[in-house]
């Protein structure tokens, strides 16, 4: 329910994260909705999350960076941590409506990013669809009603928040679609490292990480190869042998057990690869590093 205050008519909502929440990309930190007074103004101000701002109805002025825009019904604008903006409804409004979501974490800009907001350019068109103004009301009344197991609430929250981040993706601008495309091949491609970086030591090959792409193993290395500018077969004794020398220079764990703890079927075809890789021998290596 919406209460009065100086400037507006609003309902806050406050989130405190789990440690659910601490160990995922992005969570909820707190959300509302308002109807604006005359004279509406915010700002300037800055906050220390993100935190995006529809507009459901009317019209509103946004100044960031030396620039003003003048969104409409159906637009949005994303704050950045440590920014200073500042919103207020124009004088000639008289039905400004505004919805928002204030989110954190480490991986939100990134997603911010695919959904079609940037730092510099803050404001986007056409973006509070009725798809998403139903997942908004769905995760509004989990929060306020959803109180009895706090594990449960977290998981439906962040179920209801990835939901509405979907659509936004989905509905990004076509203006936005060569960055979105650059976007998404460097998430692709991460996601193919980081593959990578989790399995080398079980003794994956190409082919099981083309396969995890989706994609034919010729076409796979071509783009792989492309984005991160090593061939899948590289970056994956990159990986091995990045492990291989953290062992050596940091454990007391014998040569034969790194080479099996690496995937390797005996100590010579290790230490051939790690002589072909570091020019020296695993031992040598371990002598001149070992903390």
């Amino acid at each position: 329910m919406l209460q009065e205050y100086d400037h507006e008519f609003a309902e806050f909502l406050y989130y405190t994260p789990t440690r659910i929440d601490s160990g995922t990309p992005f969570w909820l930190v707190r959300a509302g909705r308002s109807t604006a007074k005359p004279g509406y103004r915010i700002g300037p101000r800055r906050i220390e999350c993100y935190s995006i701002h529809f507009v459901r109805a009317g019209s509103l002025m946004v100044e960031y960076g030396g620039q003003t825009y003048r969104l409409q019904a159906g637009d949005a604008f994303c704050m950045y941590p440590n920014r200073t903006y500042m919103y207020y409804k124009p004088s000639d409004d008289h039905s400004l409506q505004l919805t928002w979501l204030a989110m954190d974490g480490s991986g939100m800009e990134h997603m911010l990013n695919l959904a079609g907001f940037h730092p510099e350019e803050p404001c986007s068109r056409s973006r509070w669809t009725p798809e998403l103004a139903n997942l908004i009301r769905k995760l509004f009344t989990e929060w306020k009603e959803g109180k009895a197991d706090e594990v449960a609430v977290a998981l439906n929250l962040k179920g209801l928040l990835y939901q509405a981040l979907s659509q936004l993706v989905s509905s990004a601008r076509p203006a936005d679609e060569s960055q979105r495309t650059t976007t998404i091949k460097k998430s692709k491609a991460s996601q193919w490292t980081e593959y990578i970086e989790w399995h080398a030591a079980e003794g994956i090959t190409v082919q099981q990480v083309a396969e995890f792409a989706s994609l034919n193993r010729t076409y796979f290395s071509t783009q792989f190869t492309k984005l991160v500018g090593l061939t899948p077969a590289e970056y994956i004794a990159k990986v091995k042998m990045d492990k291989a020398k953290q062992m050596l220079s940091g454990t007391s764990a014998a040569v034969t057990e790194i080479a099996y703890s690496l995937g390797y079927p005996t100590l010579f075809a290790f230490t051939r690869a790690f002589k072909n890789y570091c020019s020296m021998s695993p031992s040598e290596y371990r002598k001149q590093h070992q903390v």
